[in-house]
């Protein structure tokens, strides 16, 4: 998708949201996902681009999708992925949870039952930043380990402004960051974990220079950020993987998966590749069972293509 047409449709949804959401969520959900769908089946040039990424991703994964039918519902989740959580911005509590089908949240509950802090691992598939959101309605202590993202909630800035020297703030991070910025922010991350508090970043970063590891994803093999295995193993704290998809409903289905323990020593490269790995192919198992949640994947470049 060209920047220019994004920026189009970035301007059109904040134009139309607060009037989509006074109807029932869930409609306005499916209202959102409608305008993707209608430019899939009136435009060619856009049916082209999705059926060929579904396509090529199916042969890279094996898998025999329908393509003409992932094509269309993956147009459809690619505005409602666009539009972050601005869908709940402004429902009140109730109204917003219940457009969330939680599944594992006892996984979640029990690693903060340790009271070590919680490394909840997130990704770019399906609708990523709504975990964040739900776990702020939530209450719980959470914080986000990564860039500061764009085209939120008023409700998830809201959450942006507190003080003090663990605060939201202090913690987003720039890829035009140095090594004493990526050094200082680290051990700020680790005080984080250590006071208890949950701390969500994800792990499907593609990524060059320190603190990373080779694995394979895609079909491709590449470079990804071990910044969450990094901060595990120096906080002790459990990792709890987390996926949030936009279901047939149009409901968001989070889904908090089992805990497990980094070691101390899985900052060495052979071992950081190994859980790297890991992670890397539940990931990639939630693309195949939901293609049309991978908005991010399946558009992905060569990897001689990627900025770096």
């Amino acid at each position: 998708m060209d920047r220019r047409a994004v920026n189009i449709r970035k301007g059109f949804l904040r134009g139309v949201l607060p009037f989509v959401r006074l109807l029932p969520l869930p409609m306005a959900s499916r209202f959102l996902s409608g305008i993707g769908r209608f430019e899939y089946r009136m435009s060619k040039g856009v049916r082209a681009a999705f059926d060929s990424a579904v396509l090529q991703g199916g042969k890279t994964l094996r898998c025999d999708w329908d393509v003409p039918a992932v094509g269309e519902r993956l147009a459809g989740n690619h505005i409602l992925w666009r539009s972050r959580d601005l869908l709940l911005d402004g429902p009140s509590k109730e109204r917003a949870l219940r457009m969330f089908d939680v599944e594992g949240r006892e996984h979640l509950d029990a690693a903060l039952a340790q009271k070590k802090g919680c490394v909840l691992l997130t990704s770019h598939f399906g609708a990523h930043m709504l975990p964040a959101h739900w776990l702020y309605r939530q209450d719980y202590p959470l914080r986000l380990y990564m860039e500061r993202p764009r085209n939120v909630s008023k409700f998830m800035i809201d959450r942006f402004t507190d003080d003090g020297e663990l605060s939201q703030g202090k913690l987003f991070i720039s890829r035009r960051g140095g090594s004493t910025d990526a050094a200082s922010s680290i051990l700020r991350a680790v005080r984080v974990l250590r006071s208890g508090m949950m701390l969500f970043l994800a792990g499907d970063v593609r990524w060059s220079g320190q603190l990373t590891a080779e694995a394979h994803f895609m079909g491709q093999t590449q470079r990804f950020s071990t910044t969450w295995i990094a901060l595990a193993a120096m906080s002790q704290a459990p990792v709890v993987p987390v996926f949030c998809r936009i279901g047939d409903d149009d409901r968001y289905h989070l889904e908090f998966q089992p805990s497990f323990q980094v070691p101390r020593d899985a900052q060495q490269e052979d071992k950081s590749s190994a859980y790297a790995q890991r992670f890397l192919d539940l990931l990639e198992e939630q693309v195949r069972r939901y293609p049309s949640n991978s908005n991010e994947y399946l558009f992905w470049k060569e990897p001689e293509e990627v900025a770096v």
